[in-house]
């Protein structure tokens, strides 16, 4: 499928960068504490949240495309306002939108989008990063509730996190059949968050244990025949991440375009040099090519379930792209790109991360072939 935006995603996008260009600051570091939650205030206020979420929760019922224009449009004033955008939306409110039942979306979507409760995922393990199928964490029926024991790795805003969409064997077969996921408020009996450590890019994570934890029944989202389900949603939150990065790609390059222009070298500004000319113009193609990658993506998504081969493509190319772009940015910055006193070399360690999270460049790729030659590889073999 191509692309074209139409009237109404070009003024959502033009609406975003309106917002973030007079309201939001340039950012060099991760929003925390006080500062993150009213920055979800105003972002609530002017109703960026929960932009993909049914009107009748608050929601405006936009498309996915949509929404990852504006998410790219914010982050590359704001990442975390980005960030924001799309877990509230095409991101981890997702799952509740399009797995939970008419109870859980009244109880929880209303609260994400006013800005007052943030809900992440609990996906990964200490032996199940990219093999999501390979996750232990268990949870037995027990009367009312279910009982949940394991534990969980890298859950980016466990700190500050209301709620978790945590993925759980609901069955014993060992098949990915088993897999569903249910949702686990924090202070529930039995469950507790780990030390928020920091990662690379100065983002939070946490680690979740369940030791008996009791969650009642109504809690859960999806358990049986589930995982292709999940990881349908799933496909959205890496299109947002892919979105998130792309707009802090933006940012470099944009600063860059800019300090060339202004910095002059034996006596010229550095942009009259030809080497200097062919990063920018290489960036510059790589930019615009995983620009259309992603927005084929989205325009592939039906009922904001974005499809997987797209996204794949989209999120290994922008991943890459992102790591030269941003590398090449910091190298035309000499000692100003390498000093934290400017926001360069924050830029690389924020998109470095996108050929990690949502699974690997290399598991994508593998996926990749496996599509292309028509063949299924078992990595256990």
């Amino acid at each position: 499928m191509s692309y074209e935006l139409t009237a109404q995603q070009l003024e959502w996008q033009s609406v975003a960068r309106d917002f973030a260009g007079r309201k939001l600051t340039p950012a060099k570091h991760w929003l925390e504490g006080e500062e993150f939650w009213n920055n979800a205030k105003m972002l609530s206020e002017q109703g960026f949240l929960g932009v993909t979420l049914p009107e009748e929760y608050g929601g405006m019922n936009l498309d996915l495309f949509s929404a990852i224009l504006m998410i790219e449009e914010l982050c590359r004033v704001c990442p975390t306002s980005g960030r924001m955008v799309y877990h509230t939306g095409p991101g981890i409110a997702n799952f509740i939108n399009h797995l939970g039942t008419p109870e859980q979306k009244r109880q929880y979507l209303p609260k994400i989008v006013a800005g007052q409760y943030y809900v992440a995922l609990g996906m990964s393990e200490p032996d199940a990063g990219s093999a999501a199928t390979d996750i232990q964490t268990t949870a037995v029926e027990d009367g009312d509730n279910y009982r949940l024991n394991g534990s969980k790795i890298f859950v980016s805003e466990g700190h500050i996190a209301d709620a978790f969409v945590v993925y759980a064997r609901f069955g014993h077969t060992g098949k990915p059949s088993d897999i569903g996921a249910i949702l686990v408020e924090r202070g529930m009996p039995g469950f507790s968050v780990g030390v928020a450590e920091e990662n690379m890019s100065g983002e939070f994570q946490t680690a979740l244990y369940f030791d008996d934890a009791i969650v009642p029944k109504a809690n859960v989202l999806v358990k049986e025949q589930a995982f292709k389900a999940l990881m349908g949603v799933y496909n959205g939150v890496r299109l947002g991440y892919a979105a998130q990065t792309l707009g802090i790609t933006q940012a470099a390059f944009d600063r860059t375009c800019q300090y060339v222009k202004e910095r002059k070298q034996f006596g010229k500004e550095i942009c009259d040099f030809q080497g200097v000319q062919w990063m920018i113009a290489d960036m510059y193609l790589q930019l615009e090519a995983a620009r259309t990658l992603l927005y084929k993506a989205a325009a592939d998504a039906l009922d904001s379930k974005a499809d997987k081969t797209s996204v794949s493509i989209a999120k290994v190319y922008v991943a890459e792209a992102a790591k030269k772009i941003t590398d090449d940015c910091l190298q035309l910055h000499g000692g100003y790109g390498f000093s934290k006193e400017y926001p360069l070399e924050w830029y690389y360690r924020c998109v470095r991360a996108a050929s990690i999270a949502g699974g690997t460049i290399q598991v994508h790729k593998t996926m990749l072939a496996s599509s292309v030659l028509g063949k299924k590889f078992d990595q256990r073999k």
